[in-house]
């Protein structure tokens, strides 16, 4: 494709945010972190800011920052960004907020690329990549230090990798992303659901034991560390499917974009996975 693709267009426009941040709004590095005071200097009537700070400590202190997380355990589930964050920073705490910020958005930029190849890939046009890439979860993650374009910077080269016939690396790197954020480990659990159907017991073995078996291991030893695992720190999911969307109906216009932009399109798509699987068309993409 040319200098011209999906990946160059996307990690452009983000570094004219990244800009527009700290020319505007006198941003550097560390503000995006967004670091609060009742947790960072246990100050109850201070500023709360936002989840980038708890990765930021992690990363800054991976042994003593427990005092400073909303909850020990369940942050640190997602062990692996301000990890690597913290390599890359050669353990200087002053070059932890830059290494966040870099992190994320050459896992945004490589995570379309990788995409934009796979569709290549499936005779599909590459540039419907760029949806992921300039997805507003995308932008704010970036801004906000969370663990998300880089999870799903190893689930998308996990995927790529199955792709190429890699089975063991893409196992692998789902166990990764596991420990990165923990719902992630819903897409492993589709490619068991689809191993099983095959009745390729040595695929669901492996998947189960290199994707799945490292995040059980690693709550287990966060119990044992805390007395408990964080996976009840947050509200349990919906049982009402979309009742999200649904909660804005009384904002027509917000509700109205949720309908067209998210409810009809994912409506849409499970329909076309219904088809496939009742034709006994099996393939992983459908059960992730």
């Amino acid at each position: 494709m040319g200098v011209l693709r999906p990946s160059v267009v996307v990690g452009f426009i983000y570094l004219l945010l990244l800009l527009v941040f700290s020319t505007l709004h006198g941003y550097k590095a560390l503000d995006f972190v967004h670091l609060g005071t009742v947790w960072g200097e246990h100050n109850l009537n201070g500023t709360w800011g936002y989840d980038g700070q708890f990765y930021y400590q992690i990363a800054v202190n991976p042994f003593g920052a427990a005092d400073f997380l909303d909850n020990a355990p369940f942050r640190y589930q997602r062990i692996i960004y301000p990890l690597v964050a913290r390599l890359l920073a050669l353990g200087q705490p002053n070059i932890v907020p830059y290494t966040l910020l870099v992190i994320n958005l050459l896992a945004i930029v490589l995570s379309v690329e990788l995409l934009s190849d796979y569709l290549r890939m499936n005779r599909v046009n590459p540039w419907f990549s760029i949806g992921y890439g300039l997805y507003f979860g995308q932008a704010t993650a970036l801004t906000f230090d969370t663990t998300e374009p880089f999870t799903y910077l190893l689930i998308t080269l996990g995927i790529w990798l199955w792709s190429k016939e890699h089975l063991n690396w893409s196992a692998l790197l789902f166990g990764i992303a596991s420990l990165s954020r923990e719902t992630a480990v819903l897409f492993p659990l589709g490619y068991v659901a689809y191993f099983f159907l095959q009745q390729k017991w040595m695929e669901t073995a492996k998947f189960l034991g290199i994707s799945i078996l490292p995040l059980v291991c690693w709550l287990a030893a966060l119990s044992f560390i805390f007395g408990e695992t964080g996976v009840t720190f947050t509200p349990p999911f919906e049982r009402v499917p979309f009742a999200g969307i649904f909660f804005h109906s009384q904002t027509p216009r917000m509700f109205w974009l949720l309908v067209v932009f998210m409810l009809i399109p994912t409506i849409g798509a499970w329909i076309m996975i219904g088809v496939k699987l009742l034709q006994r068309e099996w393939n992983p993409l459908w059960f992730i």
